[in-house]
């Protein structure tokens, strides 16, 4: 985030630069306000961008699903109550009805 920061600050200090070194020149005035507007228009997008980044994130955690059971092989196991149905089985998508013979 530092680093992210560091890009409007330069540029914030390049403005100041610009405006001390220009001597209230009307083309120097103008590069020193558009460097400012630049470096304050990028800060706020960096700040509404962490802000989403971090709801994003919230969201993933909120929305995460349990984790599996652990496995005691490398095979498919049968549910708990023992139908027998392997879990690639399980998971999958339903098949479209049968057609009537």
């Amino acid at each position: 985030m530092l680093r992210q920061a560091a890009v409007p600050v330069a540029l914030a200090l390049a403005a100041a630069v610009v405006a001390v070194v220009s001597g209230g020149s009307t083309a120097g005035t103008a590069t020193a306000l558009a460097l400012a507007g630049l470096a304050a228009v990028l800060a706020v997008s960096l700040v509404f961008f962490a802000v989403g980044k971090s709801e994003d994130e919230e969201r993933a955690r909120a929305t995460r699903p349990p984790p599996d059971p652990p496995r005691t092989n490398g095979t498919a196991q049968a549910h708990a109550d023992g139908d027998g149905v392997s879990e690639a089985r399980r998971r999958r998508r339903p098949l479209p009805p049968r057609r009537p013979d």
